[in-house]
Order: structure tokens, then sequence, then C-alpha cells
């Protein structure tokens, strides 16, 4: 029900109104992404009017403070997008379930920072907080945002092209002699993937497609979306990791010690990476033979 989508926000007020005059909090907590990292953090700042008990008075501002905080991760993950036409306050509109999980997510959200400092007899309290995107990263929260989501069972986009990297057909043609602008080693099994944006804007969510165009009657096709990952694996890590140089990406071990990298050759009006049909080609080709390393999510887009 849509009325589920405010309950984390309902009981913030109230618990806010039941502590009466005895404690305030800021009026804005500020809670922001960090898409490379892998974590939604806020901080809330509260305070308690004194009654003479400081260790009382301490706690309340705490209280205060956490609860503001919390309320500031609320509205973060909710404007937090899960693909170009969707955003994680409309799947907590449709699913009861989704709407529950993130509400326990955010109350068990991960304490980073807590200080207080006094003015006279007056406490105030800063709580920073955090939760994860997903499984992997510098969070090490036990519950994250992606399983919070239940995005196995997530469907594309509308406007994901319906052929499929497997569709397109091969060249018999050494993959080493074709481009230049691929960087791997053709000796070897690809590890996994960097997406090299070079600039372009992309606006960064959790399910992104990857496309190509055939060169000849330019019929579009999927190179990667959710419906490339396994279920276990977008249940635990998401489909993508962000970076923000390929510098950065190829220091991520979950890449292994071979990731192809491959520019990026435009962004679409629908917020879709289009990689030439070329570098389409050779991903498929590098995906054969029970190496499919875009079925274990080992994909990073860097920014430049």
């Amino acid at each position: 029900m849509k009325f589920k989508l405010f309950a984390l926000s309902i009981i913030v007020i109230c618990l806010i109104w039941t502590f009466g005059q005895q404690i305030y909090a800021q009026e804005k907590g500020t809670g922001q992404i960090n898409w490379v990292e892998g974590y939604i953090s806020a901080k809330g700042e509260g305070t308690a009017t004194p009654i003479g008990n400081r260790v009382k008075d301490q706690l309340r501002a705490v209280r205060a403070a956490t609860i503001l905080s919390q309320r500031a991760l609320l509205e973060a993950v909710k404007e937090l997008k899960i693909d170009s036409q969707t955003k994680v306050r409309n799947k907590m509109v449709q699913e009861d379930t989704v709407n529950t999980r993130i509400e326990g997510t955010i109350q068990g959200a991960e304490i980073v920072k807590q200080d207080v400092r006094w003015e006279g007899n007056t406490p105030f309290a800063t709580v920073e907080m955090r939760i994860c995107l997903s499984g992997i990263g510098a969070c090490k929260s036990e519950t994250s945002l992606i399983s919070a989501l239940n995005l196995d069972h997530k469907s594309e986009q509308t406007n994901v092209p319906i052929q499929r990297l497997h569709d397109i057909a091969p060249k018999q043609e050494p993959i080493a002699q074709r481009v230049q602008d691929i960087i791997y080693d053709s000796t070897k099994p690809v590890t996994g993937i960097i997406f090299n944006l070079q600039g372009l804007f992309f606006e960064r969510v959790i399910l992104p497609v990857v496309v190509t165009l055939d060169d000849g009657n330019k019929k579009p096709f999927t190179v990667y979306s959710v419906k490339s990952v396994d279920p276990p694996i977008i249940r635990t890590y998401g489909v993508v990791r962000y970076a923000d140089s390929v510098e950065q990406a190829r220091q991520n071990p979950h890449l292994g010690n071979n990731p192809m990298i491959i520019p990026v050759s435009e962004i679409t009006r629908e917020n879709m990476i289009v990689v030439e049909f070329h570098a389409g080609r050779i991903i498929r080709e590098t995906t054969s033979h029970g190496n499919d390393y875009l079925k274990n999510a080992k994909v990073i887009i860097a920014t430049k």
C-alpha cells in the first residue's frame, strides 16, 4: 500500500513528538550515496533540554540525532534510482515486503561516528550512520539495500533491446587483430570488464544497461543488464560496481587479473551505455566456453 512508503517517516515524527519539549533535532539531516565504496551515509544532529541529569540528557540528545540520521537515510534511499525509469520509492509503493525490508535495513544501520559536545549544561549530539548498497566494498554491514530490494526478480525497463549478447553472430578473424581501443591480454581468459565512460555524463543507477548497435542494419543488442547476472549474485552483490577512474577500477580485486577495458561511445537519452559493435562481439566471444564473467557481475563502470 502507498501508505507504507511513509511508515518510517511517521515513526520518526512520532518519536520526536513523544519526547515533547525535552529534545530537539535540526530540521534537515544530510544523506549521500558513495557509489565507489558502496554505501549510503547520513548525519543527524540533535540536542535535549537539560533536566539536570547529564547521563540522561546525553542519551536523549544522541537519540534525537539518531532519529534524524535514520530519516535522512530513508530520504536518500527513496531518491536512489534502480534504473532510468524507477526510483526506490516506486518499488516501496509497489511491494510491501520491500518497504518492510528497507525499514529494517535503515533501523539496523551501522553507526560509524557518534560525538557529543556540551555548551554549558546542554548536550549537542552528532550521529553518522551507514547502510551498504551491496555485499561488496568498504561497507561492512550485515544487511544491504540490494538484498532488501529483491532485485533478482526485477523486470528490465521497457526500452531494453530484446536481442541479447548471445544473438550476435561471431566473426572468424583472431580477436587480437581486430581493434586497438580495447585493452586486455588476449592470451589469457578475461576475468572481468571495465566500461570506460571517457568523461561522458551517466547517471549512476543500481541496474545499468549496456547496449550495442549492429554496424550494418543498426539492430540493437543488449550487452549487459540485470538479466545477464545469476540471481544469487544479484541478491548478494548487485550487478555493477563504480569507480572514479579506470586505474581505480583495475585495482578492484573483484575483477581478477585480466579485466577488459572497453571505451563507451555514447549515452542514450534513456541513460543506457552504448559500446561499438566490435566491442559487443568481443564480449560475446570472451564470455563463451564456460568463462561468463558477466554472470558473476564482474563489471565496473569507470567515470574516466
